[in-house]
């Protein structure tokens, strides 16, 4: 980690399960210089990667905060502890990954809870997040929000094709007009979008993960970086 980095005495917050490409990100906006608060659902991991943060010499914190379970509340508490620990957020990562309940049987009642679980976890959570992500960022007049659409559940078996087509569709139109919305606001919104299957959420630290966590820090950098 470095102190001189592009992003040295800035601000991240990563919002997702705290392992996989979450934590990539956390990792590479680290070795830029940057203090990072990973916020999600899991708390075992995303203290195992403030840790690996903080061990490589870097600035890291965590704090439990599930937007599909607590909707506002936890959303309120993850941007409330950053600022608490390191200040305004200067960038923020939205890694949407369903957290929601898994019905291993056969038939509808999978088809159903996936359904729901994906467009809680990649649309309602997310847009909550969102809200309170900007408060602080537009009362400065500046920061960055990337946020991205992974193809995988915690349990690395494909989210079914409807539901992925439908929340990543929305996802990207949600993104896209939230990025017009608060653009005159000094706040750029973008989406980082993952190859389908890509992400495991195994915590491996593959290519794929770091490929993207690379793509979420070029969308935050100025062109001045």
């Amino acid at each position: 980690m470095t102190a001189t980095g592009r992003f040295a005495g800035r601000v991240a917050l990563v919002c997702g399960p705290g392992d996989g490409v979450s934590r990539a990100t956390a990792l590479a906006f680290a070795r830029e210089g940057a203090a990072v608060l990973v916020a999600g659902p899991d708390g075992e991991r995303l203290a195992g990667t403030a840790l690996l943060v903080r061990d490589a010499g870097g600035q890291a914190a965590s704090v439990v905060a599930d937007v599909v379970r607590d909707g506002s509340d936890a959303a309120a508490r993850m941007v409330a502890a950053a600022v608490e620990r390191f200040g305004v957020p200067d960038f923020v990562f939205n890694d949407a990954s369903v957290t929601g309940p898994r019905d291993h049987g056969t038939g509808t009642g999978r088809v159903e809870v996936d359904w729901a679980a994906a467009f809680a976890a990649h649309l309602t959570g997310l847009f909550t997040a969102m809200r309170h992500e900007l408060a602080p960022m537009t009362a400065l007049g500046r920061g960055v929000i990337v946020n991205t659409v992974r193809a995988t559940a915690c349990t690395e078996r494909l989210i079914g094709p409807g539901a992925y087509a439908g929340y990543s569709a929305a996802l990207a139109t949600l993104t896209a007009t939230a990025a017009h919305e608060s653009a005159a606001l000094g706040v750029r919104i973008s989406l980082a979008r993952s190859r389908t299957g890509s992400g495991s959420g195994s915590g491996s630290g593959s290519g794929s993960d770091e490929e993207l966590a690379e793509r979420v820090l070029l969308l935050c950098a100025d062109e001045n970086d």
